[in-house]
């Protein structure tokens, strides 16, 4: 007796001790996973506030570059510039600059995101200023603008170009409405009907409106704060209350929080954790992105593009999940309090009996857990097709709880129209009790796309059905592998731009484009001159070098939405959507006239060579109701001939 009571007190103990040990353990990865699933939530509020911000933001830049270019392009304003606005009744006297000041002065009033505007000559010289006092004697050129960045910069820009001066530099504030706000300056050329540079007009942006929109965007959830940043770590928000952390604008971010620019500085997009706090980011280039407006391209200082953006939300903490899920709590104690009597009778059990049955629980926990997490998915079907039976795997490709699949979710609907017939042949096949295979595409839940191959057997009793057995092997690697190849097909290995069967692809789809929405669609065909010259005389690896570094500088020219293709050896073609044969001429020219200022450095037997390299083009439209590009290839062809044999380096058009 004496012998068998320690033994026995340590079994009462272990009982105790042990469930608490068991249930801590176990079900910490379940909570540990339903944080992690909270976190995600935060995650994606947090990137669908920054979507909101980040399409308010781009609206604003969109007017704001289109207003820029209508005043640029008001005869008016070209007529001040050359001296001769018309004198009449209702007419601006170019005498008196006043009335011109007085219409700008509404303009500016009655445009918020504006604090004014300013007309210089070639000279920089200040011609006319608005908002000005109209009662008052206008002093034209008392002002010189051609030390400033945005003169200097929008003197070099063709037509419909802009110049942005880098938000947070060189400070500027003016008032307003009685108070000092900061100041973006917008500058784009002015250009007569002759293509003549008569100037440069300049609307200085209240930075502060058009950041207003991020604000705005944070209204969702009271507790969102934004977060707004140049290349450099320049703040460019003004102070307000929905900002982190509180600076104002123009302060240096990097150096007030030098760990999160760390990790925020070289990312395109990403979150990262800030204390108690999580910030979703992303990058924001005005050079390269895409905008729905009429600019060409846009110019800005380099070092402080692109901008970081970003959105924080609060983290969720244990202490406030558990304060949450109190009935968390209650299962807890619910199952240590059943674990305790278990242990208790296991500790009064005996030994051997207790050994099998912790053998016989192993081993079913084993058999659960490589059902459950299994690298394939598994799942059982009643003769109707509802899920009786899915493990783990699957439930997580489909985002769905076991709740909500078993006994309620019919597995046809998560497969995708287009291969349902399939899956209907294979189930009836076990159904009938033949095995049965079946590639499919389910649908998840977020709407998702998972190519499968469905594996299945049929269970029958007494010759009759009663549920099926199905193994699903995912596809989606070997999927995307099959889509990455057939982006090679279409990809010119040497330069990395499409070849001549995408164009053609490509081609077809843009001219069903531009047949529905009756927009134009022209084609440049671009062909280096002189290059068999230049593979005789230096190797085919300058050739190489030189198709390579032409492909880079015609990209940077081009429009995101421009596709060019190399369709032969030296010979490429760009295909311009929504652009008609006369700014297609214009794009041409611009290239051209890069390609003729530029020049390419190469090695030849040991030392360094420059070249100067020229290019002929042939430019032509379009036709809506041609359905391939065989016949406009064959016009730019044509004029690209021509522009060989009157001299090359120069530009012909073929209607």
């Amino acid at each position: 007796m004496r012998s068998t009571s320690p033994r026995l007190y340590l079994r009462l103990l272990l009982a105790a001790t042990l469930p608490l040990i068991l249930v801590t353990s176990t079900l910490f990865p379940v909570l540990d996973m339903h944080m992690e699933t909270r976190l995600d939530g935060v995650r994606d509020e947090a990137k669908g506030i920054l979507r909101v911000g980040e399409e308010a933001l781009v609206r604003e830049i969109n007017e704001t570059l289109n207003y820029a270019l209508a005043i640029a392009e008001m005869p008016t304003l070209q007529q001040r510039l050359e001296g001769n606005l018309p004198v009449g009744e209702g007419a601006v006297s170019s005498r008196d600059p006043t009335q011109l000041s007085v219409f700008l002065n509404a303009f500016i009033n009655h445009t918020p995101r504006y604090s004014k505007l300013v007309l210089i000559d070639n000279e920089g010289n200040e011609m006319l200023r608005a908002p000005q006092d109209t009662d008052a004697e206008p002093h034209l050129g008392r002002h010189n603008h051609a030390h400033t960045d945005y003169f200097k910069g929008a003197s070099k820009l063709f037509p419909r170009d802009i110049y942005l001066s880098p938000p947070g530099r060189n400070l500027q504030y003016e008032m307003a409405s009685g108070e000092a706000i900061p100041v973006v300056n917008v500058a784009t050329p002015i250009f007569n009907s002759q293509r003549e540079r008569k100037g440069v007009v300049l609307l200085s942006l209240n930075w502060q409106h058009l950041t207003q929109s991020l604000y705005q965007s944070m209204q969702v959830n009271p507790q969102a704060k934004v977060l707004l940043v140049d290349a450099q770590g320049g703040w460019l928000l003004t102070r307000g209350t929905h900002q982190l952390p509180d600076l104002s604008f123009g302060d240096d971010y990097a150096n007030a929080a030098p760990d999160p620019w760390s990790l925020l500085s070289g990312t395109l997009e990403g979150d990262i954790r800030l204390d108690d706090r999580m910030l979703y980011f992303q990058t924001e280039d005005v050079r390269t992105k895409f905008y729905n407006s009429l600019a060409g391209r846009i110019f800005s200082t380099g070092d402080t593009l692109p901008w970081v953006m970003g959105v924080t939300l609060p983290t969720p903490s244990w202490r406030s999940l558990l304060k949450e899920e109190t009935s968390v709590l209650w299962f807890l104690g619910l199952l240590y309090v059943t674990a305790v009597a278990f242990g208790v009778y296991w500790a009064f059990s005996s030994h051997q009996q207790h050994k099998l049955r912790q053998n016989a629980q192993q081993q079913a926990a084993e058999v659960r857990s490589l059902y459950e997490g299994a690298p394939c998915g598994y799942h059982s079907l009643n003769a109707d097709g509802i899920v009786i039976k899915m493990n783990r795997t699957e439930r997580r490709w489909l985002g769905f709880d076991a709740d909500e699949v078993v006994g309620q979710l019919r597995y046809r609907d998560v497969i995708s129209p287009d291969t349902q017939d399939a899956f209907d042949v294979a189930f009836a096949q076990v159904v009938a009790g033949q095995p049965g295979e079946a590639e499919c595409t389910l649908l998840t839940r977020h709407g998702d796309q998972r190519h499968v191959v469905i594996q299945a057997s049929g269970y029958r009793r007494h010759g009759r059905f009663i549920y099926s057995r199905a193994t699903v092997f995912d596809l989606t690697e070997r999927k995307q592998l099959e889509e990455k190849l057939l982006a090679q097909a279409m990809t010119d290995p040497l330069t990395g731009v499409f070849n001549r069967r995408y164009l053609q692809s490509q081609a077809t789809n843009e001219i069903s484009r531009g047949l529905r929405s009756n927009t134009p669609l022209s084609l440049i065909t671009i062909d280096i001159d002189h290059f068999k010259r230049i593979n005789d005389e230096y190797g085919h690896d300058a050739g190489d070098e030189v198709l390579k570094r032409l492909t880079t500088v015609v990209s940077g020219l081009l429009r995101q939405e421009d596709l060019l293709c190399r369709v032969g050896g030296e010979e490429f073609a760009i295909l311009l959507p929504n652009t008609a044969i006369s700014q297609a001429e214009q794009i041409a020219e611009r290239i051209r006239t890069t390609i003729d200022t530029h020049e390419v450095t190469i090695e030849h037997e040991g030392d360094h060579q420059t070249l100067h390299i020229t290019a002929s083009f042939g430019v032509t439209h379009v036709e809506l109701n041609e359905t391939t590009l065989k016949a406009a290839l064959k016009r730019a062809d044509k004029g690209l001939y021509e522009a060989k044999e009157t001299g090359r380096n120069r530009i012909v058009v073929s209607h």
